[in-house]
């Protein structure tokens, strides 16, 4: 599934606590079902109030919605009320609105034994910058290449978008797909970074 591999898969996160789920109504939906019937106490986090209780109620005793935005100034503290004394035991996070390296220093002290997976969008691949981006060949680009203050934070785990190739056209990947690939990832035993799919060549991307 992967371009860049990450290794075997090891005990679960969501075996040994609660996780933490941000953009849980849409293109993470599918990873809090699947924590969820692996028994996972599952914190879903989203801006849909309505959504997320349809959420929870599909999963009553499992999915704890809390609604919320990424980008307001007491997320932090509601989501220290959310983790509890223990924390979390792994997050999985699509927060495209709000800084990465700001997500990342909120919930670092609330993973205090787990895995944080950051979704990052393809526009951190791009060859030009284009805000946070950096350069990159043509050709080749891996995780190396995201900012060091991001990949440098303990067990962070970027993923990074890139877009599914076919002979008929570029397509971006699937809330199934992408879901599947964060908790993959979440799995892992080693801290690591991977790419969905290809960010390369740039000129190929889904419009």
């Amino acid at each position: 599934m992967f371009e860049h591999q990450v290794g075997e898969q090891g005990a679960s996160a969501a075996e040994s606590g609660g996780v933490l789920v941000v953009g849980a109504t849409r293109i993470l939906r599918p990873a809090v079902r699947t924590l969820a019937a692996r028994g996972a106490r599952v914190t879903a986090v989203a801006r849909d109030a309505a959504a997320l209780d349809v959420l929870a109620r599909e999963h009553e005793g499992r999915v704890r919605p809390l609604a919320a935005d990424v980008t307001t100034a007491d997320l932090g503290a509601r989501l220290r009320r959310a983790a509890g004394p223990d924390g979390f035991s792994g997050a999985v996070v699509y927060a495209p609105t709000a800084p990465a390296r700001t997500v990342v220093d909120v919930l670092r002290p609330l993973l205090p034994r787990g895995p944080l997976v950051l979704l990052l969008t393809s526009e951190w691949a791009a060859p030009a910058p284009h805000g946070h981006a950096r350069p990159a060949g043509p050709t080749a680009w891996t995780p190396d290449l995201l900012p060091p203050a991001l990949r440098a934070r303990p067990a962070c785990r970027p993923l990074v978008l890139g877009w599914r190739p076919r002979t008929d056209g570029a397509r971006w990947h699937t809330p199934e797909e992408i879901s599947a690939a964060a908790l993959e990832l979440l799995d892992t035993d080693a801290g690591t970074s991977a790419v969905l799919g290809t960010v390369r060549p740039w000129a190929d991307r889904p419009a």
